[in-house]
């Protein structure tokens, strides 16, 4: 199933003055992103917080060798899906690494709006952003896809184990999920025994709120639960993911909450088989 578009003109390229003055209108970005004229998307004046200069390079250091492991070590010819994709920094690095075709969906227009100026910016073919919500994806108008990227947003969920049905309907082979993990002080070793889920709620943010890359979206009170790492686990494995590893941090420079375990990154891969081959496997780490 191919999602190229042809026969349709190609806008002209925006000059570094353009590109510039639109970043700048739309900042700030939850991503950095690296843009022709050797701008950026982050553009530190319009910061609200750092998590903007580092979101990328931390989790593109911390789990994306491990994610190419599990696709057979590359994206050429797969297919991508980048769930909740913001301004769309993993969809453009996901297609620049090779993949046939990525699409990145999300429920906030403000993102999208972000996510396509720089799908513009570095004209990118294979690269496809739209307005969805993850419960409205359909196998049979959006397809399979060999690689789901699911980055901060199981965590927001108000019904995390429907959407985890919903994502495994369209996920072919290999899922990476990186969450937030709910945190209970002193006796937080024990309770992760057990798959357990802290709800909280929410309150709704306006346009003045420090995490406005991120939280756009929820402009009133939410409710949503936060996962323990056997919780995460368990939902992945009873979800259609026979194997499921959770990442070490093991670089340096990672932003500090994976090294505490506020933050942590699963890759779950479904069995596949293939004729005459051995079946693909996630290596565990030893």
């Amino acid at each position: 199933m191919k999602h190229f578009q042809k026969s349709i003109p190609q806008a002209r390229r925006k000059s570094k003055a353009e590109l510039q003055a639109a970043v700048e209108r739309l900042a700030p970005f939850h991503h950095a992103i690296d843009l022709p004229y050797g701008l950026s998307t982050y553009v530190p004046t319009a910061s609200r917080q750092d998590r903007e200069r580092t979101r990328m390079q931390t989790l593109l250091d911390h789990a994306w060798p491990s994610i190419l492991t599990a696709c057979g070590g590359s994206l050429t010819g797969k297919r991508v899906l980048d769930v909740a994709c913001n301004c769309g920094g993993f969809s453009v690095h996901a297609a620049r690494a090779g993949a046939d075709y990525v699409l990145g969906i999300d429920i906030e227009p403000h993102y999208i709006e972000q996510a396509n100026l720089v799908k513009e910016a570095v004209d990118l073919h294979n690269l496809d952003f739209q307005r969805l919500d993850l419960m409205d994806l359909d196998r049979s108008k959006h397809g399979m896809f060999d690689l789901v990227l699911f980055f901060g947003i199981l965590y927001h969920l108000e019904n995390p184990v429907l959407s985890l049905k919903r994502i495994s309907a369209v996920a072919g082979h290999v899922l990476a999920v990186d969450t937030t993990l709910m945190k209970v002080p002193i006796i937080n070793r024990i309770l992760d025994r057990w798959p357990m889920w802290h709800m909280r709620r929410v309150a709704g943010v306006d346009s003045n709120a420090s995490n406005i890359t991120t939280s756009r979206w929820r402009p009133k009170e939410f409710c949503q639960f936060s996962p323990n790492s056997r919780a995460v686990t368990n939902l992945l494995e009873y979800c259609g993911f026979a194997n499921v590893e959770r990442l070490k941090p093991k670089v340096s420079g990672l932003e500090k909450r994976y090294y505490d375990g506020r933050r942590a990154t699963f890759i779950a891969v479904k069995e596949q088989r293939y004729p005459g081959k051995a079946n693909p496997r996630l290596v565990r780490d030893p």
